[in-house]
């Protein structure tokens, strides 16, 4: 027969391990039971305003006026007001004032100061071109090798304002416009010759005056989005350079008061080799960080949104595309609404009111029937 098995043959229990199992349990039993403790209030989604009331009443629309009174057209608290009305919900009249509200919109006074800073960054960009400061350095009539008589030498020397050359289809009429605040805020301190007005670049060509590989011919325009205007531009650059070839190492400029952040003047076809782009302002779209983020602040999700935008894009267009090439853009200038802009700013239709006036009027850009 076998021993009878002694108590003593079983390992001592351990007492503290027991309760940290118990513990450890009554944790996991814990964080289960948890939500279904919780008042429903606290497991429900959370009550959005936007669906229930507006963001805006009158003193909201008169700072939107106030912002908007320099528009070159006709424009009323009125008329704004009636805008976010054709709007049909609560939530989507949120929404349109939402982007109404970060509207990025240039007065005449705002392109006069981004005229003055263009010219700045154009003196800037330029010192930092080591040709060019040998040259500057090499000058035998300039004493003082300082930034300000560098800037003064490239004002009157090397700075050949020049109109973009028209391609077939369109004319950019809207550069003249541009020239003369140009021309009167950011110039008329400075030495501007005779000979620096601002003429077409064949003109420029032809005369042969200058070194051309110091010249510099710089161009502007008020808005550069998608660049496809400027890419026909650049074609018909390159054929005058082709007939003038020795302008091919000139350096060339196009500025801008605003330009999409997303253009890159390097994905152009056949950009002349010493060719740069300068803006005042990085443009503002529908999908900017800064629209997203105030959308996220009131609790609208992306894909509302979205459905909003391919709504009343179908509302002013017939069509779902937020814009020229789907640029989606947030801008305007006192006296026009680039067709880049979400078009149920600017598109007036049979179901539809615009707010600001269609972009490419007769006087801005005129387009050819083939």
């Amino acid at each position: 027969m076998s021993e009878p098995t002694s108590k003593n043959n079983y390992p001592p229990i351990n007492h503290q391990i027991i309760v940290d199992e118990l513990k450890q349990l009554q944790r996991k039993l814990g964080e289960i039971l948890e939500p279904y403790e919780r008042p429903i209030s606290a497991i429900l989604p959370e009550e959005r305003q936007v669906e229930d009331s507006l963001l805006f009443d009158d003193i909201e629309i008169e700072a939107c006026y106030d912002r908007f009174s320099s528009w070159d057209g006709s424009i009323s608290r009125k008329t704004i007001r009636d805008w976010l009305n054709q709007f049909e919900t609560t939530l989507e009249k949120n929404i349109a004032y939402l982007l109404l509200s970060k509207f990025q919109f240039f007065s005449k006074s705002d392109i006069e100061k981004a005229t003055r800073s263009l010219q700045t960054k154009l003196l800037d960009l330029l010192s930092e071109k080591d040709s060019l400061c040998q040259a500057f350095r090499s000058a035998p009539k300039v004493s003082l090798k300082d930034k300000l008589e560098f800037d003064k030498w490239s004002r009157s020397k090397i700075i050949r304002y020049a109109r973009f050359p028209s391609p077939p289809d369109t004319s950019v009429e809207s550069q003249d416009s541009l020239w003369g605040t140009y021309e009167r805020a950011a110039l008329t301190k400075t030495s501007v010759p005779d000979g620096k007005k601002f003429k077409p670049l064949r003109d420029y060509f032809e005369a042969g005056s200058g070194d051309p590989e110091t010249s510099v011919f710089v161009f502007m325009d008020y808005t550069n989005g998608s660049g496809n205007q400027l890419r026909k531009c650049i074609r018909e650059i390159n054929k005058l350079l082709q007939k003038y070839p020795e302008y091919r190492q000139s350096l060339f400029i196009f500025m801008y008061v605003v330009q999409a952040e997303s253009f890159d003047l390097a994905s152009l076809e056949l950009a002349p080799e010493n060719s740069e782009t300068i803006y005042y302002e990085p443009m503002l779209d529908y999908k900017s960080k800064e629209i997203m983020d105030l959308l996220a602040h009131h609790k609208i999700s992306e894909l509302e949104y979205e459905s909003f935008i391919e709504k009343y894009c179908l509302r002013a267009t017939g069509k779902s595309e937020p814009g020229y090439r789907n640029s989606g853009a947030l801008t305007c200038h006192y006296y026009s609404c680039p067709n880049n802009t979400l078009p149920f700013f600017h598109k007036p239709s049979k179901n539809w009111k615009a707010l600001f006036r269609n972009s490419q009027t007769p006087t801005a850009t005129r387009y050819k029937k083939h």
